[in-house]
């Protein structure tokens, strides 16, 4: 059998070069290395640059992203299609997807993303590059520059300038992605120019992370239901995402504060039992970057901070202000508590920023933010956020906490939030914890089954007498082959001093042998790897209990022995137990 090619041959690429009318080096769509066929239908043309960006990038779709897809291509089309998804879950990646098929589908088509942020516009170009797609992001004309399938642009360019954008989408069939849609509605004249500039678009995808209520300012191509909320088309929540494992269980902090008038003496208290116009009034004199309150709540989420970063080295932790004076101060208050200058984000240029790309790729412990990180900016190491905000609303409230509910596989599964024991505050994080709870038990019954499914397959084993029938096949590399074949095989590689995998491949070559069946190996777990995950599980089901059940950690684990000195079989009975007491909680 003739050896599996790895490059594009001048046909091939001229072919699909005719097709998508692009003119650059040709590319696997699925990588080689990863397994991807070296044949038009797995060909795709890209600029030298993105081609350089992509690498071995390979897109593996979580569930929802699939299902995602089916109700994308079953769209009815042309009309307005909005995705709700929880940040964290990559709704970015989903969409960019979603654009590369459409874009292969024609030669003239393109694409345009509106963002909130000069931010989140970088990083929507980079993302897109893994992707093939290379975006331009300035100097927009009549027409996309020739190396460009399409551009990335904020919402303040895009009002400011519609007729541009207008034009554009009137020039080639065009895909608009409109990201954090509900930014339409910041200033009074951005609906109206984001209509004029994009109601000609082919196809418009709207994405929100979170579902919102209309102020009364209409955001154009959003429909919504009686009583003012965005409608999606397709939607994936907070306990869809927490049962799949797709981003952290989060654990609140409600701290109560209280006010004394130098003057007078009053003394105000803030708690869940106030009324929130008591509330709204204490709240900001609560957050004075001078007081007591605010500094012991730093305090205790850098503590925090530091026992994160004991398993995760580059965990990092996030203050959100009120402004940017109010980020200023309280910089300082984390230098003074922790020895060490944070990081200062913000949205007016008059002060001196730290970019959010260097932060995502430092191992710096605080960053203070206003509002540009307030959502969108994928910084994955953050785990643990300080609320220190005086906005109340459940909106901002989820983008915010979805800067610490990020997933990375490593022992970060949970995030954890300060907030001051403000009733709207309260009210917006039991609904997080009440979805935690129903997704935590239903993951628990699941893993139940799955370990009594298992269970019951192998006892079956003390039912059964075993014998060897001889082999049927041997396994050399990811081949496997006949055991005469295999038998050949070994003897040239004795008398050669080849491996036999070496043999093998010579004689596909020669055509010898030609009936093989190629299969994928299951990786195999060393004895070590099994504890760790084992150790892992135990972890993370502790720390899910002891949400449930209201008490320390440390309580649940003292009830076993220690777990560095559990066998295997020790460490599977005390998940067993933990997913019983889950259950029963």
């Amino acid at each position: 059998m003739k050896k599996e090619k790895r490059l594009f041959n001048k046909s091939e690429k001229l072919a699909v070069e005719i097709v998508t009318g692009r003119d650059g080096e040709a590319d696997h769509i699925k990588p080689y290395s990863k397994g991807g066929v070296t044949d038009v239908s797995n060909c795709q043309i890209l600029s030298p640059h993105a081609n350089k960006r992509k690498g071995a990038f390979e897109f593996k779709p979580r569930k929802w992203q699939i299902d995602f897809f089916k109700e994308w291509d079953q769209r009815e089309e042309g009309s307005p299609f909005m995705l709700i998804a929880i940040p964290g879950s990559g709704k970015t990646w989903a969409a960019l997807e979603s654009a590369r098929r459409w874009l292969a589908a024609g030669v003239d088509r393109r694409l345009m993303v509106i963002v909130p942020s000069d931010n989140l516009r970088t990083q929507w170009k980079s993302e897109a590059t893994q992707f093939g797609i290379n975006l331009q992001s300035r100097e927009f004309g009549t027409s996309f520059k020739s190396d460009y399938q399409g551009g990335v642009a904020t919402y303040h360019l895009a009002a400011n300038q519609p007729f541009v954008f207008r034009k554009l989408c009137s020039v080639h069939p065009t895909l608009v992605i409109f990201d954090e849609v509900h930014h339409c509605g910041d200033d009074s004249h951005f609906g109206k120019g984001i209509k004029d500039g994009f109601e000609l678009a082919k196809e418009k995808v709207l994405m929100s992370g979170t579902p919102w209520k209309s102020d009364g300012k209409m955001i154009p191509f959003v429909r919504y239901d009686g009583d003012g909320f965005a409608l999606g088309n397709f939607r994936y929540d907070y306990p869809d995402a927490l049962v799949d494992e797709v981003v952290r269980c989060l654990v609140f902090d409600h701290a109560r504060g209280s006010l004394e008038h130098e003057l007078t003496g009053q003394k105000l208290e803030l708690n869940g039992e106030v009324s929130e116009k008591d509330a709204s009034q204490r709240l900001r004199l609560l957050l004075d970057p001078d007081g007591e309150y605010l500094r012991k709540q730093l305090q205790d989420a850098h503590a925090k901070l530091m026992d994160c970063r004991k398993t995760v080295p580059d965990a990092a932790a996030m203050a959100v202000c009120i402004d940017q004076w109010h980020a200023v101060k309280v910089a300082k208050v984390i230098e003074c508590i922790t020895g060490v200058k944070p990081s200062i984000i913000v949205s007016d240029s008059d002060i001196e920023n730290d970019s959010v790309d260097s932060f995502r790729k430092t191992k710096s412990e605080w960053l203070v933010s206003v509002r540009k990180v307030s959502e969108g900016t994928d910084i994955k190491r953050l785990q643990v956020l300080c609320y220190l905000t005086n906005v109340t609303s459940e909106l901002f409230f989820r983008q915010v906490i979805g800067r610490v509910s990020r997933v990375r596989g490593l022992d970060d599964y949970e995030g954890y939030v300060y907030l001051p024991a403000d009733p709207r505050l309260i009210a917006a994080a039991r609904n997080i914890e009440n979805a935690q709870v129903i997704a935590i038990k239903e993951s628990a019954e699941r893993e139940s089954r799955e370990m009594n499914e298992r269970g019951e397959a192998g006892d079956e084993h003390l039912m059964w007498m075993t014998q060897h029938d001889g082999t049927e096949t041997v396994l050399i590399g990811k081949i496997r082959v006949e055991v005469d074949e295999a038998r050949e095989i070994e003897r040239i590689a004795q008398a050669t001093g080849l491996p036999m995998q070496k043999v093998m491949e010579v004689m596909r070559m020669s055509k010898i042998h030609p009936s093989r069946i190629e299969i994928s190996q299951e990786p195999v777990l060393t004895m070590e790897e099994v504890e760790k995950k084992l150790r892992a599980d135990c972890q993370k089901l502790a720390n899910r209990l002891s949400r449930l059940l209201g008490i320390e950690v440390r309580e649940i684990h003292s009830r076993f022995k220690k777990q560095g000195a559990m066998s295997i079989s020790e460490l599977k009975s005390k998940k067993a137990a933990l997913l019983t007491d889950i259950q029963k909680a």
